[in-house]
């Protein structure tokens, strides 16, 4: 991690004190501000997953993909990928536990079970086990010394001291298909007191214990997860999780202690006890759409080799007020409307002057509710033949101020980071490491999505230089999935700008000499199959 930030400070150093260069890319501002102005409208009425206005708005994209000469990329021949949401809800009655030793334990007072988008309903019975954090690193592994093909892993919330955000927030994202590779059948989550320092047992109790959930579903119509194996997950209350452990060499206060250390050595132990999981939920499937065209590459040696660009559509629509007269309309401009603008200029641009690979372009839907568009088409490209090979994200550029410097999120990692560089380097742009770390911004958008399916990834965003942390301080205070989010908040100077730079690293990637590779070791690089979903009724 400090040879990263290194690097990426050194780079950020050299490009400080070089003379600005002037880019010779012919951005077309106005296609920018008509594109960010209309799809920002009222008339698209926040552009909400599932709602006429985000129809309205994905018509409008696949009419300007038509108009700029893509070919379409979707269903059938259409610019329209059809995606089907999942809304999985528990049942009301058939979601019960009971170990081994324990006695009758009551929902909601002792533990909450539920099953998995994948299993709508079932009975597990199986052995406990203990097994921490439930990692394997480099350095620690909570799977030695213990078997789980078969059994009902029991772990703790968090991560060891030491992990990056990054590295924490990916751990924890797919901790179930770790546990599922391992063969666990089920999952079981201790409520410690540092997780409960975070979350009240009566709050993980009301909201995950009644809350629906939304994936979206294979063409069998089996809802997507993470993990083959694991079909149901629970959480046990802190004097359950307590009980769980009491008499064995390492306890509950044990734990504790370890949660507090900085070394943070939790053992691995099976629990010599069984546990039977009863689940039963309901689910509800809806259509929505991700609008793809395509720019076909120029070199049959590469042909099955895409480049996909992307950026979501949705927004969070329209939220009724009791005062008659207010804005109850979110518009979204700059989340993600100049972003969609962005790529449709990229795609315009590569149009042009194509590239050696074949470039998809993806305008994403269902992005607000849990990065889904984007998870069901990493999944389902819709190619006849080839794969994706890299990613280029666009995704809420505070475009408000005249910006110095950018921030490639994840281009470190593999081997677009020359290219990422190259295109900054010559927009006179100073490449910064990232300023907040902590956030974890690689994990939390689009991008994600294509990093979980083994595809390398970059998301390029405006730095905090020349004003920036004042600048987006004010935006995320104020006008982050707010009414506010209009259109005059853009500066459509610096929209132009970032298109540029954007351009410049699609065509890049889209021109490498070799087919793009996640840096050896890197812990986003697929260490199993590809396949980390479930697309099977076992």
């Amino acid at each position: 991690m400090h040879r990263i930030v290194t690097k990426l400070a050194a780079m950020a150093a050299i490009l400080a004190f070089a003379a600005p260069v002037a880019a010779q890319v012919a951005v077309d501002r106005g296609a920018l501000e008509r594109d960010t102005t209309i799809l920002a409208d009222d008339d698209m009425e926040g552009r909400e997953v599932g709602t006429p206005g985000y129809d309205r708005a994905a018509d409008y994209v696949a009419g300007r993909m038509e108009e700029l000469g893509l070919d379409p990329g979707g269903d059938e021949g259409t610019y329209f990928q059809s995606v089907p949401l999942m809304s999985v809800t528990r049942a009301e009655a058939g979601n019960t536990l009971s170990i081994e030793g324990l006695g009758e334990l009551e929902w909601g007072e002792d533990y909450i079970v539920r099953g998995r988008a994948h299993r709508m309903g079932g009975v597990i019975e199986a052995p406990l086990v203990f097994v921490g954090y439930g990692l394997r690193m480099e350095g620690r592994d909570d799977f030695a010394g213990v078997d789980l093909q078969g059994a009902i892993a029991v772990r703790i919330s968090g991560s060891p001291d030491g992990l990056g955000s990054e590295e924490a927030a990916h751990y924890s994202s797919n901790v179930n298909q770790r546990l599922s590779d391992e063969g666990a059948i089920g999952v079981l989550l201790l409520s410690t007191p540092a997780m409960t320092q975070r979350f009240s047992w009566n709050g993980i109790a009301s909201v995950f214990g009644n809350r629906s959930s939304t994936t979206w579903a294979w063409p069998e119509g089996i809802g997507y997860e993470q993990g083959a194996n694991v079909m149901a997950t629970g959480n046990l209350s802190p004097a359950m999780s307590a009980r769980l452990l009491e008499g064995f060499p390492f306890d509950f206060d044990d734990l504790s202690a370890a949660e507090r250390s900085a070394e943070r050595i939790i053992p691995s132990f099976a629990l010599n006890r069984t546990a039977r999981i009863s689940f039963k939920s309901r689910a509800e499937t809806t259509l929505t759409s991700n609008v793809i065209g395509m720019v076909r590459g120029t070199d049959p040696s590469v042909s099955g080799e895409y480049i996909v660009v992307t950026a979501h559509l949705d927004h969070v629509g329209v939220r009724e007020t009791e005062a008659e007269g207010d804005d109850e309309i979110y518009n979204g401009a700059l989340d993600n409307a100049v972003g969609v603008a962005s790529m449709l200029e990229v795609a315009r641009l590569l149009r042009a002057d194509p590239p050696r690979r074949p470039v998809l372009f993806v305008a994403l839907g269902a992005e607000e509710i849990g990065l889904l568009g984007s998870s069901y088409h990493a999944r389902n490209p819709g190619l006849d033949s080839g794969e994706l090979v890299a990613n280029v994200n666009i995704d809420m550029p505070v475009v408000t101020y005249d910006f110095s410097d950018v921030v490639a999120f994840g281009a470190e990692r593999s081997s677009l980071f020359p290219e990422v560089a190259a295109a900054t380097e010559e927009y006179g742009l100073i490449l910064s490491p990232d300023p907040q770390p902590e956030q974890g911004f690689f994990t939390r958008s689009d991008q994600y999505s294509y990093v979980t399916a083994g595809i390398p990834a970059i998301y390029l965003d405006l730095g905090l230089g020349n004003g920036g942390e004042e600048a987006q301080g004010l935006v995320f205070d104020r006008h982050y999935h707010q009414q506010s989010d209009e259109v005059d908040l853009v500066d459509f100077a610096a929209l132009e700008r970032l298109a540029g730079v954007n351009y410049l690293i699609a065509r890049n990637i889209a021109n490498m000499a070799e087919r793009p590779v996640w840096n050896a070791g890197d812990i986003f690089a697929p260490r199993h199959s590809a396949h980390d979903g479930v697309n099977e009724g076992s």
